[in-house]
């Protein structure tokens, strides 16, 4: 019969597998994780229960509220007055690294990232300079700024609620601070010299789309005395045909985009169809009162709105087809093509099961807001929004609720109440209400954020954490304790690679407790080299966000990561080890 503690492991070893083959949406893979172990009475009820109302994972909420009003109070001027159209390149992406890694200090570096790429886009558009020299810098110097304070990553919040749940000293200001300066520092000087070099001089998606525009689009119209004339796009037969879809209708000045089933066909429309262009033409081929014009309008690109759209990790669309997420209806958008992993994705669109990464790109009307649907896709086309904004005070509540954050990163008043008392400034000046705090709750993320706790727990109580320690320990028998310390890190490194940097820290911290005690050294350095392992996911997309954003914005591959990312991980792993020796050991 199974211990406890294999029991343990072979569950946390099927998570692993399951988030690193992307089985099922993340956060159903921790609830079925934690699930067995209930059933398996591995853990209790109660300490799932914990979770809840472990006050670090609230201040993440918190956080995330807190950073969609500054979001949305600083606005887009800002950037543009400091992202001058006149500097040279490399200036440029070192005054954005700059800035974003100064943000995700104290903001949470997802919706940073979410918030920037459109700028960064322009910017490079107008200088005719390609965005894969610019978008990785961009993920990897968030992630490099979220270190500094505990606030920056959700990584370190979590670790801190782990350790608050064994009544443990909390990582405190200083302990991220002096290492955070140091890794962020050197990192950003290394992307600074490198990234020209060993970044992808690569086509934009959109820019290859608008190139090839009549290879996805074609347009035909409806002559005098087309039988389909008076009757509905349903009648018409003109919906859910195979391989192909309606896109859009061009009547007059008249943009009608997405099309829905009961839209009346009219002499003289252009109707827009996308897809399979052989399928196209065979349906006009049928004579069913659809021709070609005889000379095209797509090349035009006057009859829609092209945006590019990306799916974060949160979004509900993962793992759905398509054809069955009502997606025109719903997102008043119709997709033209979808790019994976650098590579656009062949056949029948409405047969393809989202993936979080994915790049879409879409038609849409001239009044789509990009705000509508922000949890399941993030809009990276700019539309019309380079404007400085007027009023002399405009920026106060945003400075105030900084100014409140501050003072609970720091330690002068309790975090929970510092972040709390900057969403209530946010709200009291009118810049946050109850609608966009309700749209910045990820249900999915809280899931998987007191999921992870559970798993945390579940090491500890079954006896795996010690298991693991013992088995690290004998690999690095007779030598001096920061080898043990060294290996801990790396092994979090590689795991975090696979996974969700919260998984990886969950798992992680119960075997760096137990390593700590048997070795009978303080535990803060131990908890300090999980957390910023887990945080140094720089080798491939899929174990921080961020990273995965950037991914089909700047039509990256995955080779792409490692090349500039394992130079990064080993300056990142040498900067941490040595001043965890020195300063702690």
């Amino acid at each position: 019969m199974f211990s406890p503690s294999l029991i343990t492991l072979y569950i946390v070893a099927g998570l692993v597998l399951v988030l690193y083959r992307d089985l099922l949406r993340p956060s159903f893979a921790f609830l079925g994780a934690v699930f067995l172990l209930l059933l398996l009475q591995i853990i209790q009820p109660e300490e799932f229960l914990m979770g809840l109302a472990n006050k670090q994972i609230v201040v993440i909420f918190l956080l995330i509220g807190l950073t969609a009003g500054i979001q949305q109070n600083i606005g887009t001027g800002f950037f543009f007055r400091i992202f001058s159209q006149k500097l040279r390149p490399g200036i440029f992406r070192a005054r954005m690294m700059l800035l974003v890694g100064s943000l995700s200090a104290v903001l949470n570096n997802t919706p940073v990232v979410a918030f920037m790429i459109p700028y960064v886009k322009e910017w490079t558009k107008t200088n005719q300079v390609p965005a894969s020299k610019f978008l990785i810098p961009l993920s990897f110097s968030t992630i490099l700024g979220g270190m500094i304070t505990v606030v920056g990553t959700s990584t370190n919040l979590v670790l801190n609620g782990l350790i608050s749940q064994y009544g443990l000293p909390l990582l405190g200001f200083e302990d991220f601070l002096y290492l955070g300066l140091l890794v962020a520092f050197s990192g950003i000087l290394y992307l600074s010299i490198a990234s020209n070099r060993l970044l992808p001089d690569r086509e934009e998606n959109k820019s290859e789309i608008i190139d090839h525009l009549n290879e996805y689009l074609v347009e035909t119209h409806l002559p005098l005395g087309s039988k389909m004339h008076g009757k509905t796009v349903k009648e018409a037969g003109l919906r859910k045909l195979r391989e192909i879809f309606l896109a859009e209708i061009k009547r007059g000045n008249q943009e009608i985009s997405p099309v829905g089933p009961n839209e009346l066909l009219q002499e003289g429309d252009k109707l827009f169809f996308t897809g399979n262009t052989d399928a196209i033409l065979q349906l006009i081929q049928e004579e069913n009162g659809l021709s070609l014009p005889e000379e095209g309008h797509v090349s035009n690109y006057g009859f829609f709105q092209l945006t590019e759209a990306v799916v974060p990790a949160s979004s509900s669309l993962i793992g759905e087809k398509i054809k069955d997420s009502d997606f025109r209806n719903r997102y008043q958008a119709s997709i033209i093509s979808i790019h994976r992993n650098g590579t656009q994705l062949k056949g029948n669109i409405g047969e393809t099961k989202v993936q979080a990464g994915d790049l879409f790109l879409m038609l849409t009307g001239k009044d789509h807001n990009r705000n509508d649907y922000l949890k399941d896709l993030i809009v990276i086309t700019l539309r019309g929004e380079i404007n400085a904004e007027n009023g002399r005070f405009r920026r106060l509540p945003s400075l105030l609720a900084l100014t409140l954050l501050f003072t609970g990163i720091v330690g002068w008043v309790d975090l929970f109440m510092a972040a709390f008392a900057g969403i209530l400034t946010l709200y009291l000046f009118k810049v946050l209400n109850l609608q966009t705090l309700r749209k910045a709750v990820d249900l999915d993320l809280l899931l998987i954020l007191v999921c992870s706790l559970s798993l945390g727990v579940a090491l500890n109580n079954s006896g795996a954490a010690t298991m693991l320690a013992s088995g690290l320990l004998f690999l690095t028998q007779g030598a001096a304790p920061v080898w043990a310390l060294t290996l801990l890190f790396v092994v979090t490194l590689v795991l975090t690679s696979l996974i969700t940097n919260a998984a990886a820290v969950s798992i992680m911290f119960p075997i760096a407790m137990e390593l700590g005690q048997q070795l009978g050294q303080p535990l803060t350095p131990f908890f300090v080299a999980i957390a910023f392992a887990a945080s140094g996911d720089f080798m491939t997309p899929i174990g921080y966000q961020t990273n995965l954003m950037v991914m089909g914005p700047g039509n990256y591959k995955f080779r792409d990561y490692f090349a500039i990312g394992f130079p990064l991980t080993l300056i990142y792993g040498t900067v941490v080890m040595v001043f965890i020796q020195w300063y702690y050991l």
